[in-house]
């Protein structure tokens, strides 16, 4: 009796982790030049989780990037009809927010049959390490049927700049030539 209650347990267990939802963010390479568009992809799949609504910031080194535009597809309520509308979300100096869904005034939990895919587009400017983070900021909080900022902390995602082959190279040539100086003073 006690083995089958254990197995009856860790099934159920496992099943209520299989259906919860997920929320990937990855960059379309994983280095960059200064100039290069760096694309990051937000997909989320509820589940079959229910929510009124959702929504996500991401934030990055602005040091680093400048942000260009980020943008959703819409969800849809399961049986075709309209969860969000689709289009470009707001942006700025080290974030974008990556969806901002609202299933209908009166807050219903409802399920979808879509995932989540939205995109954020940044230009790697100086040389460095980006990590990409949810927002902690009140009201810009990840928020994906069930999944918060809380549940998922510190870095989702991070990419590298690195300095062009050409200034690398511009460089080296540069120290060679004052150590191959130096030596013919000496």
């Amino acid at each position: 009796m006690k083995r089958t209650l254990f197995v009856v347990a860790a099934l159920v267990a496992f099943a209520t982790a299989a259906s919860a939802a997920t929320i990937t963010v990855v960059s379309n390479k994983l280095t960059y030049s200064p100039g290069e568009t760096v694309i990051l992809t937000v997909t989320g799949n509820s589940q079959g989780g229910k929510d009124s609504e959702a929504g996500g910031r991401i934030e990055y080194s602005a040091a680093l990037t400048t942000t260009v535009t980020a943008s959703q597809e819409a969800l849809t309520r399961a049986g075709g009809t309209l969860f969000a509308l689709t289009g470009v979300l707001n942006t700025g100096d080290g974030f974008a927010d990556v969806f901002q869904q609202i299933i209908d005034g009166g807050g219903t939990p409802r399920t979808v049959d879509n995932l989540l895919l939205a995109t954020a587009q940044l230009v790697a400017d100086v040389a460095g390490t980006v990590s990409v983070a949810w927002s902690t900021s009140p009201g810009f909080e990840l928020d994906f049927f069930g999944l918060t900022s809380a549940t998922n902390p510190g870095t989702i995602a991070s990419f590298t700049i690195i300095p062009e082959p050409t200034t690398a190279a511009l460089l080296g040539l540069g120290l060679l030539g004052l150590v191959l100086g130096g030596r013919r003073r000496s």
